[in-house]
């Protein structure tokens, strides 16, 4: 065993040590603190490179993170589930985030502090924007994204769910009525403007891009209060506009008088440094950024945040005073907490990096396969999902009745059109998630899926 692999070992039982010795309401705020990297190069008598390798290898394997200017952290769930433990059905349906890789420990730790430590905020209404410690934190966050603001822009809702109603029922500047979507577009979106009585316009988004003459035409003609669009990780079909395209929607939005809501529910997922929201190319205050938690933490957060352009300020807040008094404090002082720790980005880079070397393995049978046409015609995308295009006469129920029987669970992308659309489309396609499926086990679902849709396409024959 090498030098640095002893230390890292060394250091791994000390911190099961010091969990077990310690109660957990004793702990500071950013956990158990590793000693410096000095400090382990004196005691065990090597040279500061190898004991910063230790504290590598113990990172690799999530045990610590590191918190720039302050020092290592012991990752208070241990070494989480790897993908190796993982047995059952193959869930390429689920778009929840991974619960084996959530640090509940740490979380639960953020929590009790925010009732020590938030005590007068826990017992105030009034907090409209939301609270003002984490949103100043988050501006600084958001300038990551690429998304700066000052803080009396940024609005704490919800969910991003409900930033979407109230966008949808208050008045804009433009005075028009119509709410335009992507077809397909995230699911709960038709519901939610039926339900409100908002009318709706469609524009297809298919695999190849916007239908962009359809687009300019719509704002032209046809009343739209904003366009909902989803630039990043499309929901469902997993691409995302170039650079190109983020400017030349802009520019259509500039020109007729038409307002752009940025879902970017998976802006914490992106490696690409290159890819930008439509954001920080607005310079007309065009752009309404939104963004969710609930992907790269936990759903049952219901934290989203909005990020909007001056003139809209006061009529948003107003409209969702109406909605609620408060989001969640308590839901708010524990982000802040696990945010300002360094706890939120290391637990970023774990998810990011787990579902990138998945996502590679989704590539790699997709390229291993160039005569298979939903394989090669399949976006290669980034995120947590993709689809695969299947043709028209294929019967989707039979195909997935079939998988699942294999214990392979699928997806379609039917669910992503307002009802009584699908068919006028006759976009069939499998949506794929990445999100549940261990890594090692992707080639088995997806080789059962290539095996079931040849059957079919035989039998039709």
């Amino acid at each position: 065993m090498r030098k640095y692999e002893v230390i890292a070992e060394a250091l791994k039982q000390w911190i099961q040590e010091q969990m077990q010795q310690q109660d957990r309401r004793q702990w500071a705020d950013k956990g158990i603190r590793l000693p410096a990297v000095r400090v382990v190069a004196d005691q065990y008598q090597c040279s500061v490179s190898t004991a910063i390798r230790a504290y590598e290898w113990l990172e690799q394997r999530h045990l610590v993170y590191a918190i720039p200017q302050s020092g290592y952290y012991a990752v208070q769930n241990g070494t989480g589930a790897q993908d190796m433990d993982w047995q059952g059905a193959l869930d390429f349906a689920s778009a929840a985030p991974d619960p084996r890789v959530f640090p509940y420990a740490d979380f639960r730790h953020c929590v009790d502090q925010a009732m020590e430590k938030k005590q007068a905020e826990l017992f105030m209404y009034g907090t409209d924007q939301g609270l003002p410690s984490l949103i100043i934190l988050l501006q600084k966050q958001f300038a990551d994204y690429q998304v700066f603001a000052r803080t009396e822009q940024f609005f704490i809702t919800s969910g991003v769910q409900q930033a979407l109603a109230v966008l949808a029922l208050m008045p804009f500047p433009n005075g028009k009525r119509k709410v335009l979507l992507e077809l397909p577009t995230y699911h709960n979106m038709p519901s939610l403007l039926s339900g409100l009585n908002v009318p709706i316009a469609g524009v297809r988004r298919a695999l190849s891009g916007l239908d962009w003459e359809s687009l300019e035409r719509q704002f032209a003609e046809g009343d739209i209060k904003f366009f909902y669009v989803m630039p990043r990780f499309h929901n469902p079909i997993g691409t995302s506009l170039t650079v190109a395209e983020k400017k030349r929607l802009i520019r259509l939005a500039q020109r007729y008088d038409v307002y752009l809501v940025e879902d970017d529910y998976l802006a914490d997922l992106e490696d690409n440094t290159k890819q930008d929201p439509l954001w920080s190319y607005d310079t007309e205050g065009r752009v309404i950024y939104l963004k969710s938690y609930s992907k790269i933490l936990f759903p049952g957060l219901r934290i989203g945040v909005a990020v909007l352009p001056s003139p809209l300020i006061q009529s948003f807040g107003a409209y969702k005073k109406m909605l609620d008094i408060d989001t969640s404090v308590l839901s708010q002082a524990a982000l802040e907490i696990y945010v300002h720790s360094g706890m939120f980005a290391h637990h970023r880079k774990v998810i990011r990096n787990r579902y990138a070397a998945r996502m590679h393995t989704v590539h790699e049978q997709l390229d291993a396969y160039p005569d298979f046409a939903p394989f090669m015609d399949a976006p290669r995308t980034g995120g947590e999902h993709t689809v695969l295009p299947l043709a028209g006469d294929m019967p989707l129920r039979v195909l997935l009745s079939r998988l699942q029987k294999r214990g392979v669970i699928v997806d379609t992308t039917e669910r992503y059109y307002p009802e009584g659309t699908y068919q006028v489309h006759q976009d069939q396609m499998l949506r794929l998630n990445i999100s549940n499926v261990p890594k090692q086990r992707i080639e088995e679902g997806m080789q059962k899926i290539r095996e079931e849709i040849l059957k079919l396409q035989i039998s039709q024959r």
